[in-house]
């Protein structure tokens, strides 16, 4: 429950996120916040969604999708993609 909570902020910014650098800025700070860990309820907003369409930005969807289900060697194993946040060096699971 405590997971969600911390989620549920960035979830309802995402609904005001209708830019893609806004959705990018806002992938950024979800990965980045040292108490969220659950981030597939983002993933499924809409402006998160639509950054898988675009080129430029799609690294920062394949990003918090690894984030979501993924381990450390998928990010390790995945080119090219974003810096990964400094915080997340301490959610490595894998």
């Amino acid at each position: 429950q405590k997971a969600l909570n911390a989620l549920e902020s960035f979830v309802l910014l995402s609904k005001s996120a209708t830019s893609p650098r806004a959705a990018v800025d806002l992938v950024t700070k979800a990965t980045s916040a040292p108490n969220t860990f659950v981030f597939a309820e983002l993933l499924q907003t809409p402006n998160i969604r639509a950054l898988k369409d675009s080129e430029r930005y799609a690294p920062y969807y394949t990003l918090l999708e690894i984030f979501s289900w993924g381990t450390w060697a998928d990010y390790n194993g995945k080119d090219p993609l974003p810096p990964c946040p400094p915080v997340s060096d301490l959610k490595q699971t894998g």
